[in-house]
């Protein structure tokens, strides 16, 4: 048998090991360094030195000289930011490193019918989705970095049928106001967060929904708003153009006795006022002069300007978007009693979403420094439990 080993594969790490590794590690390090400058500044004193470890010698005669070099290059050396130079070396160090992640991520992944109801049926995560599985490789990578979880399942996503006729879920389903809705802390509250989320995207179809009923709406009013008008026009022409035939003189063998209607032509055509058959506004701009037969391309091309201002005032009234990401992460084995929280809601048709295990690689980040403590490192130098 042959095996190809490469180099250059990451291996599976052990984080506990990781955690419980360094510390120690760390203050042996310190240790080392007090050591050196201890040993430096008995030479500059003329001191024999020897030392193992933490341990420290040199003649009996010069013990109490070499008490003071100890406590004096523990202080100064501990008066020095060692922690904040550690913090910013391995900010630099480790500005690019990628650190493997699971988590379990509640989706958003249902759909609703045009009313409002949830549709029936099992509604599946595509393994194409989300984003085409653009990080399959590195999600593969990071899975192998970590150890397997025991209740992983399938496809690694809990999945749960939601139907149109679970009444608890649809009786609460009501759209939020999302211009001023007030965010769940999801770290704090996830089970609360995941509710909202729920909302949030009701919200948005149904916004979505309103917006798609209202546009056709604008659209259709506007069309016949314009045909009426078209249509008025054309009636006034050729009602004009009747009349001043009927003005036209006729040939003697032609005449024949005025009726009513002929012999009192009107000067001009007659304003249709009825208010089913024009807008109140078109009969008020016909009225006053300024919507005539010349000028009603350009008055219909400002009706159309203010049909999409209604139109573009839909996505303000309705929003279908939302700035904040309708996805919780929770760490996977840190956080498990929340996960089965989430998981039994959605079981028990609570929650709409779906839990799904997700492997990625996140920026490695390092928290901030806890506040110095009260202790003064000066008493050191008269405490009698150190270096004697």
């Amino acid at each position: 048998n042959i095996n190809i080993v490469d180099p250059n594969m990451p291996t599976q790490v052990n984080p506990q090991k990781q955690k419980t590794a360094f510390p120690p590690n760390f203050v042996h390090s310190l240790d080392a360094s007090h050591m050196v400058l201890s040993a430096i500044e008995c030479k500059i004193a003329g001191l024999v030195f020897a030392s193992v470890h933490d341990s420290y010698w040199t003649h009996a005669c010069d013990v109490d000289k070499m008490n003071t070099i100890l406590r004096d290059q523990f202080v100064r050396m501990h008066t020095e930011p060692i922690m904040e130079r550690l913090k910013a070396e391995f900010e630099e160090r480790y500005s690019d490193h990628m650190l493997p992640v699971a988590s379990w991520d509640y989706v958003n992944s249902f759909s609703f019918e045009k009313n409002g109801a949830l549709k029936a049926g099992t509604q599946r995560l595509s393994k194409t989705t989300r984003e085409q599985r653009r990080q399959l490789v590195e999600t593969e990578l990071a899975r192998l970095h970590l150890e397997t979880c025991e209740d992983t399942v399938g496809e690694d996503m809990v999945q749960q049928q939601i139907t149109a006729n679970d009444a608890e879920l649809a009786e609460s389903m009501e759209p939020v106001d999302l211009t001023s809705i007030e965010l769940v802390d999801s770290e704090t509250d996830p089970v609360g967060a995941a509710r909202q989320a729920d909302l949030i995207a009701y919200t948005t179809r149904i916004n979505a929904g309103r917006i798609r009923d209202e546009r056709k709406a604008i659209m259709k009013e506007h069309r016949e708003r314009v045909s009426r008008l078209r249509s008025y026009f054309t009636r006034q022409a050729k009602a004009a153009k009747a009349a001043k035939a009927e003005r036209k003189p006729r040939k003697k063998s032609e005449s024949v006795e005025p009726t009513v209607e002929s012999a009192e032509p009107t000067s001009k055509p007659q304003v249709v006022t009825e208010a089913g058959k024009l807008e109140a506004a078109d009969l008020d701009a016909i009225n006053s002069g300024v919507l005539a037969q010349d000028s009603l391309d350009t008055y219909i091309e400002t009706l159309k300007l203010d049909r999409d201002l209604q139109i573009d005032r839909l996505q303000a009234k309705y929003p279908t978007k939302f700035d904040r990401p309708l996805i919780i992460s929770l760490p996977a084995g840190s956080r498990a009693a929340e996960v089965e929280q989430l998981k039994m809601l959605i079981k028990q048709g609570k929650l709409a979403g779906r839990l799904v295990k997700s492997h990625r690689f996140d920026k490695l980040t390092f928290d901030d420094l806890p506040a110095q403590g009260d202790f003064n490192i000066n008493e050191v130098l008269q405490s009698p439990y150190f270096f004697s």
